[in-house]
């Protein structure tokens, strides 16, 4: 009888947990069982891994092989077991010593040749092993720049089975990791200065990215909804180093990135047909959905009205806490989901407007029922996106976004001061508490806004929210206190059109 163990990860909702792979080898009729919760993908990793130990060259042993996957309550899932499987296995057969592989991590899946392929959420498996006391992981070497943006780890990126027992055994050298840093940048990024005919509507994009608010743009079809929406990232101040990794290891998680650190603000915007799992988290084997994919970015919702209603309602709680939590069999994960969603509606069914509507009075009825008044009122700025003239289009050029966001960085830079300490980044995450002691408002601001209470019949959130509107309206100014013209401003971004008015 001959026993090995190797470390390894399961991803569990976006955190990686560590695993055992215990191999147990000892006489009897041939067979290759794998114990521990594991999904079919994993079963099938028996056929994979013999195939890939024969051939590179070493022996498979012809007794009795269980491989235990512990914690056995734990659900592993993919195909990333194989190479830690094929390593206990040559452990447990004698053909690797049990010395090289103590506080070493393994994974990685094989091909039937023996090579060593990509998986996903790489850097939350080197964070976990920094976690675990763990001093090197063995993975495939094209996610080596990825794990390797964990400092005090030793990073073996090997291209085969053969190559990770070589490196193991110290008679090879790892290839030299290639560098990890950020992601080259992207040229085409959409900027603001592409925006021709609605100069009046760029004031509004900037509080809305200066304070981190909701934004909600409605107004006839090609009036420049989208392309505005898809602007707003090019305005927002650049991720610190913290947010930086932990959208990496997002998208990693997800499959979604292959590289060094994200440096861009991720920019979701997912088809109306998405169902609430797909668009908040969950399902059977609960994954993150888009409104995770988009933290610490924005969320863009065009065509708001075609959005299922269970879909937007799911979206509710996320946006006031920052986070999901789902619970699917006694399992219990949160997402984050610190996002800026940005949404977009026509003003009608037909989609005309104003005098050139032709909806009838049910077609309405129904098109205001299809927008959520819960949800409309988690959103902070509300502009309406009229049809520019044709002066306008020849004349009016938005001005460039870097110019915009030298402002917007300056306002976030007086917010983080500000929040320094409470865990909060920007003005749309205080919670009443904070509000309370970093409001300063002047008595007039005060007055005004109390005044405002009262005449629009404003619900304890929507006060809430112009004042922080207004306090980012305020640190764009470089002013200390709010001024009575800063909330006459927020009210304006608030209460813009009827149907926000009802919903605050």
């Amino acid at each position: 009888m001959a026993l090995a163990r190797v470390s390894t990860f399961a991803l569990d909702g976006v955190e990686a947990r560590g695993v055992w792979v215990e191999a147990d080898i000892r006489s009897g009729l041939p067979a290759f069982s794998v114990v521990g919760l594991a999904d079919k993908a994993v079963r099938e990793a028996r056929e994979r891994v013999r195939a890939a130990v024969t051939n590179s060259g070493y022996v498979f042993p012809g007794e009795r092989i269980t491989i235990n996957l512990a914690p056995a309550y734990l659900r592993k899932v993919g195909a990333a077991f194989d190479l830690p499987v094929a390593i206990a296995v040559l452990a447990a057969s004698g053909q690797l010593e049990a010395a090289t592989i103590a506080r070493c991590a393994v994974v990685g899946e094989l091909s039937l040749y023996g090579e060593v392929r990509p998986m996903r959420g790489a850097l939350a498996m080197a964070e976990a092993a920094r976690r675990m006391g763990i001093d090197r992981v063995l993975l495939p070497w094209s996610k080596a720049p990825e794990a390797a943006l964990v400092q005090e780890l030793g990073i073996l990126g090997v291209t085969s089975l053969q190559e990770a027992v070589e490196v193991l055994r110290g008679v090879r050298e790892p290839p030299a990791v290639p560098e990890g840093g950020a992601e080259e940048p992207v040229f085409d990024e959409p900027d603001l200065s592409d925006v021709r005919g609605q100069n009046a509507l760029v004031p509004a994009l900037e509080v809305a990215a200066a304070g981190g608010h909701n934004l909600f743009l409605h107004g006839p079809p090609g009036t420049g909804k989208t392309m505005l929406a898809r602007r707003l990232p090019s305005l927002l101040p650049p991720m610190t180093p913290a947010e930086a990794i932990e959208v990496t290891r997002l998208h990693s998680i997800a499959g979604e990135h292959d590289g060094g650190l994200a440096v861009r603000r991720p920019f979701r915007a997912p088809h109306h047909s998405i169902s609430a799992s797909g668009l908040v988290g969950g399902g059977t084997g609960p994954t993150a959905g888009e409104a995770t994919l988009a933290h610490h970015g924005v969320l863009f919702l065009d065509e708001l009205s075609e959005f299922t209603r269970p879909a937007l309602e799911a979206l509710r709680q996320p946006l006031e806490d920052g986070r999901v939590t789902i619970v699917r069999a006694q399992r219990v994960m949160v997402f984050p989901t610190r996002v800026t969603l940005v949404a977009a509606s026509n003003p009608c069914a037909c989609g005309l407007g104003e005098s050139a509507c032709r909806c009838t009075a049910a077609d309405l009825a129904r098109h205001q029922r299809r927008l959520s008044g819960p949800l409309l009122d988690r959103i902070d700025v509300s502009v309406t996106v009229g049809r520019p003239s044709a002066a306008a289009l020849r004349h009016q050029e938005a001005p460039p976004s870097a110019v915009v966001r030298e402002r917007i960085v300056a306002a976030r830079e007086r917010q983080t001061a500000r929040l320094a300490g409470t865990g909060m980044t920007c003005n749309a995450q205080m919670t009443a508490r904070v509000l309370r002691q970093h409001g300063a408002a002047t008595p007039d601001a005060e007055r005004l806004l109390h005044e405002l209470h009262d005449r629009n019949a404003l619900s304890a959130r929507g006060h809430g929210r112009i004042l922080r509107v207004a306090r980012t309206l305020a640190d764009l100014a470089a002013s200390d206190r709010i001024l009575a013209d800063h909330v006459q401003q927020a009210a304006a971004l608030r209460l813009d059109d009827q149907s926000l008015a009802l919903a605050a």
